[in-house]
């Protein structure tokens, strides 16, 4: 008759221990450092200031630590559009003539090849003086060389943006 009434509480025993030895959720907000370069910090800084964070200069100061690591590549050429020029008024006549004119450019189907990279960023969020992962995610874009930054922004962005749920999978940005 015992046996009978362990085995009947043994699932709800497995039940209970199974939910306190769970991961800690990832927090929502907060004081939190950005380990990176400066390009990669300051998108990085804007998208978690967004999900309700407060970034801060300084490992040692804040309670989270996010690191983004990052891998570029270069994977190849592409063709991109040369882009048109802008419309311009010309002055026009001679000497003391009276005149104008205007310039109005045309698309072309003129294109030219580009140098294609493949661009990885990795960010883990940790908290202060803890190495064990609360939170992971990874996105990848092939893109031309970008040296003002959209590129970080645009990965920063589309990790963050179903936070705090855990990507199942590398993320696509196009």
């Amino acid at each position: 008759m015992r046996l009978y009434h362990y085995a009947k509480l043994l699932p709800m025993l497995v039940a209970l221990l199974g939910t306190s030895a769970m991961a800690a959720e990832p927090p929502t907000a907060g004081t939190i450092s950005i380990d990176a370069p400066d390009l990669y910090r300051d998108a990085a800084s804007e998208a978690l200031a967004n999900k309700g964070f407060t970034p801060l200069d300084g490992a040692g100061h804040a309670a989270w630590t996010m690191v983004l690591t990052t891998h570029v590549s270069d994977v190849g050429t592409g063709s991109a559009r040369v882009a048109p020029t802008q419309a311009e008024a010309i002055k026009g006549g001679l000497g003391r003539g009276v005149g104008s004119g205007i310039r109005i450019p045309v698309p072309s189907a003129k294109s030219r090849f580009v140098a294609l990279q493949r661009t990885e960023l990795t960010m883990t969020l940790r908290r202060r003086g803890n190495d064990k992962p609360i939170w992971r995610g990874t996105a990848v874009t092939v893109r031309p060389d970008d040296p003002q930054g959209r590129t970080a922004a645009d990965l920063c962005n589309a990790l963050l943006r179903a936070y705090p749920a855990q990507p199942d999978a590398i993320i696509g940005v196009p």
